[in-house]
């Protein structure tokens, strides 16, 4: 049977013995799933779009000298080298745009660069939120809106080639898109809500909130301590 959170209710959670499932404060957030790039799924789509520019992804992550590229063909070198930017203790420069990469496409295409391009699974504090993994998303931004950009450019009778689908992407990287334009996790968010009145223990709460599920019951699923890690 279904069974909401049984507020205040402390005889009712006391009959019920709960199966086993992920907190929500054990599951992976936002900032957590960048860091742990390698568990992220990578689609063959990186594969079609990257696979063609590993020569030049790999001269961004082992040629520090950024006068010898051609701006055109790198915006975000033009971004450094006009924003008088400093590497920092590594020699890496910190790149803060991602326009509307969501964190999990950050971690597949962070996957992707780490797995792929040469020597780059041994020096992740180069590249990581830096410079040859942000020319990564501008190549993925202009792969995926090349037609949007092209009309546009042909809306204002300019000039349509890779160099300006280049810019344009990386015009497009350094947008602060809202945060409702990403894809929420409904569903973390309905268990977080619905946890938190499960185990309140607090005034409000009465008896019913100090720990009582199953304890006229037995033991939960697996011996599933339910209270385990609970935030303060």
């Amino acid at each position: 049977d279904l069974m909401d959170e049984l507020w205040q209710d402390q005889a009712k959670r006391r009959e019920i013995r709960l199966g086993e499932w992920i907190h929500s404060w054990d599951t992976p957030r936002e900032e957590d799933l960048i860091q742990n790039f390698m568990s992220a799924e990578v689609s063959k789509e990186l594969d079609d779009i990257l696979l063609p520019h590993i020569a030049s992804l790999q001269k961004l992550l082992d040629s520090p000298d950024l006068n010898q590229y051609g701006a055109e063909a790198y915006p975000v070198i033009d971004y450094i080298l006009r924003s008088r930017k400093k590497p920092d203790g590594v020699g890496a420069y910190s790149i803060p745009f991602c326009g509307d990469i969501s964190s999990h496409e950050y971690a597949k295409i962070a996957r992707w660069f780490s797995e792929n391009v040469p020597g780059a699974s041994g020096q992740v504090e180069k590249w990581l939120g830096g410079m040859p993994l942000v020319h990564a998303f501008t190549l993925v931004v202009a792969h995926r809106k090349a037609s949007d950009f092209e009309k546009r450019i042909e809306a204002r009778n300019e000039e349509w080639n890779d160099s300006m689908l280049l810019k344009m992407a990386w015009a497009d990287l350094m947008i602060s898109y809202p945060t409702n334009s990403f894809v929420a996790d409904v569903d973390l968010e309905c268990l977080t809500a619905l946890e938190a009145r499960m185990f309140e223990d607090s005034e409000e709460a009465g008896p019913a909130g100090n720990q009582q599920w199953g304890l006229d019951a037995g033991q939960h699923h697996r011996r599933w301590n339910v209270y385990l890690g609970i935030p303060d």
